[in-house]
């Protein structure tokens, strides 16, 4: 496969003609011949690869062994994307394979040394989460979760391999806030626990949405950090009610 052939990949023709390397993923039969120039200039482990007098260099070819939640085919088609494009897209349209795919290739990406992903990675897992909620709107105590349809325990695990403050895992916090505030015992309370790399993104995740916390007459008002839009926080008491009638 060229790079003509990669999914969605638009790239300038001036690229095309550039001196190539094949690269294998996992197999032969997966096989992507790119312009070495732009593999190199935007990606540090493909620099090493294809210019320190290696193997690799020498025959200008390599091969990527897969490694589960990191090292795949789709990882690698969605990087080179990227590199060419400087966008990330997916052609997944079920939502929970599509957060698998960014985060797999989230995790790809920061082994190859790439920055400048992760915002639009957050961003596609953001599109994805507000477009196929079940409802508009923050549950009631003991209703589904409104945010977290289609988030994981696996999403979550693989999401805390990489580095701390990164968007991708920031983002899965912020989908989790919603849980943690209205039910006694949310989707990812086990999480909470066993993932301290989770626990340490939800708290800050929590921080950030409490500070928005403003009385709407009645009731309690918080803004909810996936939509940003402005939400009654169920449970909350009335602010004017006088101290003796409070429970």
């Amino acid at each position: 496969m060229s790079v003509n052939d990669l999914p969605a990949v638009d790239m300038p023709t001036e690229h095309i003609q550039e001196t190539p390397v094949t690269i294998y993923v996992g197999s032969a039969g997966n096989k992507y011949v790119l312009p070495k120039a732009i593999l190199c200039l935007r990606c540090p482990y493909f620099a090493a690869m294809f210019e320190r007098g290696f193997k690799e260099d020498i025959e200008q070819t390599a091969t990527l062994e897969l490694i589960d939640g990191v090292v795949s085919v789709r990882a690698f088609e969605i990087l080179a994307q990227w590199l060419c494009t400087g966008r990330v897209k997916s052609r997944e349209t079920i939502p929970g394979e599509a957060i698998s795919d960014a985060i797999e290739f989230s995790r790809f990406a920061d082994m190859c040394g790439v920055t400048g992903t992760e915002d639009q990675v957050a961003e596609r897992i953001r599109v994805i989460i507000r477009a196929n909620r079940v409802k508009i709107y923050w549950s009631f105590v003991g209703e589904t979760e409104t945010n977290t349809q289609h988030i994981t325990s696996e999403h979550i695990i693989s999401a805390s391999q990489l580095p701390r403050g990164h968007a991708a895992r920031e983002i899965l916090a912020m989908a989790a806030v919603e849980g943690y505030i209205q039910r006694k015992s949310h989707k990812f309370s086990k999480e909470c626990y066993d993932i301290p790399e989770f626990s340490a993104d939800l708290l800050m995740a929590i921080k950030k949405t409490l500070l928005t916390l403003t009385s709407g007459g009645h009731t309690i008002d918080v803004k909810d950090p996936i939509s940003e839009e402005i939400f009654v926080l169920h449970g909350s008491l009335p602010l004017d009610i006088p101290k003796n009638q409070a429970w």
